[in-house]
């Protein structure tokens, strides 16, 4: 008889901790109990803010690192060649008598430094170049061609670059120059060629221009130039102006 009594005590003490563990009578289904579920649905909701929260600390992470890099570029020096055209007119006093050319052309080629400020100052560039333009002379008297001939200029310069970022991939830019030009006149008189010379003489340029960064390692510029050279002995006053288009190969 107490076996018996003992096993329906422990009966009933299993089946009444199973109600009280399943949340109530009626409530006996497997599974987490309602405490239980509440717990893992805050923990899996708490789990998904944190997601959140780390989704939107990796895109901030992100973003610091593209403007780290936008930082670093802005702030990095580069060494580039320059490749340019120009379109060139002349005016010189030859003989006490002004003489202008036609339009005449010509091309450079440069090798340079860029130095980078802070982005707001812009950025600053120094080179040196190799330029060489021609043009043909051409004066009237009395309507009739009597002087002809053309004049050729080679200059080697010193050039300093100033440049200001406007918007975007646009900046503007001016420019100096010092250095040497090598002065060649050829001459000819109602149709008669009588020789020419050459001089070697100091020369200075000033411009302003535009700049467009088409990537982070190709630019072009375009600008004008406004060329002086000191008299020769084969002509005074001498003044170039030339509109000039470059592009610039950065590495």
């Amino acid at each position: 008889m107490k076996k018996v009594l003992s096993v329906m005590a422990a009966s009933a003490f299993v089946l009444t901790a199973g109600v009280a563990f399943a949340g109530g009578p009626g409530k006996m289904a497997p599974g987490c109990p309602d405490a239980c579920q509440k717990q893992i649905d805050d923990l899996q909701s708490s789990q998904a803010q944190q997601n959140e929260q780390l989704s939107a600390h990796g895109k901030q992470l992100q973003n610091h690192e593209g403007r780290i890099t936008e930082l670093e570029k802005a702030f990095a020096d580069y060494w580039y060649v320059r490749l340019g055209v120009r379109a060139a007119w002349m005016e010189q006093k030859i003989a006490g008598e002004d003489f202008d050319t036609d339009t005449g052309f010509g091309g450079a080629i440069a090798f340079g430094r860029e130095f980078a400020m802070y982005q707001a100052l812009g950025k600053f560039r120094a080179e040196v170049e190799l330029a060489k333009q021609g043009a043909d002379l051409d004066e009237e008297t009395f309507g009739v061609d009597v002087v002809g001939g053309d004049v050729d200029l080679t200059t080697v310069f010193l050039n300093g670059y100033y440049e200001l970022p406007v918007y975007d991939a646009f900046s503007v830019y001016a420019m100096v120059g010092v250095g040497y030009a090598k002065y060649d006149l050829d001459m000819e008189v109602n149709g008669v060629d009588i020789g020419g010379d050459s001089d070697n003489v100091f020369a200075y340029k000033a411009g302003v221009g535009m700049t467009y960064n088409f990537t982070d390692e190709i630019a072009g510029d375009l600008g004008y130039e406004y060329l002086g050279v000191a008299d020769t002995d084969l002509a005074d006053s001498i003044n170039g102006h030339n509109v000039v288009a470059s592009v610039r190969f950065k590495f």
